[in-house]
């Protein structure tokens, strides 16, 4: 019997934590209230949050503050008691959500003391712990890193964000102390550098003697993903304590086939065998014909021819005179342009699901309608493809609002 009402009390948890349930469970609605909201937003197409604030039933600052509470309590980093309390004084006062969680007394577990990133980013001076804080309780709720939505929130610049993320590593890597990070930080802000010239300058760091490339440097190099793409990796292997190479592979950025070569590639850089140029020249044609490390190993650098395949159509309409190439490239770039042709090319290709096209297709038609914000369309995105569920059922979960969230 105990075990039975332990089930029914860990069903009852799970199904209390959607929004609605929550805002009625910390007391900023009533159940009458709820059963309105839902009838409307089904009735209008509008997420329950934003008819709960259009109907009065609840501030758009206590909304938002309820979705990040939400996110607390999903992760188990806030008891529900605590959570009705912090309700009570938002209900009564203009304090922020962090302000009440300060006064009764809750402290961030695991939060700035143990995230070294943050940490950084707060001691450097370039975020505050409010624009901290809102990215970590976005991140729990989308999946994102949170350097990420720092920069996608416009909060950080994508280049103090690549310091900050190289500095990390410096650390890890004992090459530099925490200190000397911070200052050398602090100077690539001011002068707009990367950081490891104030801290060589400062005669923190020494670079290696010898030729050396990151693994994620010789892919960019090698025209196999962009800078963006590996600044999202690293922090996600920063994050996760994984290898930068697994962490591509499991994003699915490169296969395991070209992971190898590159590492093969970097090994040879750092032996002098090969210039960072060279090893990057070579990675590129092993990942366009199929080229493995082993087949230079006989000292033959001749590339070899790729496969002969039967003439594409473009090719074949070229040849008869019927198009030219000037108007392959205007249709390509039409199709491109064309959300539903887009797609269609995608899911031929095999590179996303049907269901996944199904939910970017409407993020899609939310934005250009200006219904929702890229940002909250980009949250909703991950968070119905983490959860499993609808586009609209993830706007309803996370009370997702018109426009820029309040941070």
């Amino acid at each position: 019997m105990v075990e039975q009402s332990q089930q029914i009390e860990q069903t009852y948890e799970k199904s209390d934590l959607r929004l609605g349930k929550v805002l009625i469970d910390i007391g900023m609605i009533t159940e009458q209230d709820l059963d309105y909201a839902l009838k409307l937003a089904r009735e209008v197409g509008l997420p329950v949050g934003r008819v709960l604030v259009m109907s009065a039933f609840v501030s758009e600052a206590n909304l938002q503050s309820a979705v990040q509470i939400q996110s607390l309590l999903k992760d188990a980093l806030l008891e529900r008691e605590d959570a009705r309390k912090v309700s009570a004084i938002l209900l009564r006062s203009n304090l922020t959500l962090e302000q009440a969680l300060e006064q009764i007394g809750w402290v961030k577990p695991g939060d700035l003391s143990s995230n070294k990133l943050g940490e950084l980013l707060i001691d450097a001076g370039y975020v505050n712990g409010e624009q901290l804080q809102d990215a970590l309780v976005k991140s729990r709720s989308s999946g994102v890193p949170f350097g990420r939505l720092l920069v996608l929130n416009m909060v950080l610049p994508e280049s103090l964000l690549s310091s900050a993320l190289n500095a990390q590593i410096l650390i890890r890597d004992g090459k530099v102390t925490k200190e000397q990070a911070i200052q050398g930080l602090k100077a690539a802000k001011d002068r707009q550098v990367a950081v490891e010239l104030p801290l060589i300058e400062r005669g923190f760091y020494r670079l290696p003697t010898k030729h050396t490339i990151r693994l994620g440097e010789l892919l960019v190099l090698a025209g196999l993903m962009s800078e963006g793409d590996l600044m999202y990796a690293i922090e996600v292997g920063l994050l996760n304590k994984k290898p930068i190479g697994q962490v591509l592979v499991e994003l699915q950025y490169i296969t395991n086939e070209v992971l190898e070569a590159a590492l093969t590639y970097q090994k040879e850089v750092a032996s002098g065998a090969m210039t960072p140029l060279l090893a990057a020249h070579h990675l590129t044609e092993m990942y366009t014909y199929g080229r493995t490390p082993e087949t230079r190993a006989d000292g033959n650098d001749e590339s070899p021819a790729p496969h002969m395949v039967s003439v594409s159509l473009s090719q074949f309409l070229t040849l008869v005179g019927v198009v030219t190439e000037d108007d392959i490239r205007r249709a390509i770039e039409v199709g491109v342009e064309n959300p539903q042709i887009l797609g269609r090319m995608l899911l031929v290709a095999g590179v996303i699901d049907e269901n996944t096209l199904k939910s970017a297709l409407r993020c899609f038609a939310l934005v250009r309608e200006d219904i929702l914000g890229t940002e909250q369309a980009f949250i909703a995105f991950n968070y119905s493809q983490q959860s499993g569920i609808s586009v609209d059922d993830a706007l309803q979960e996370l009370g997702v609002v018109r426009g820029s969230p309040r941070t």
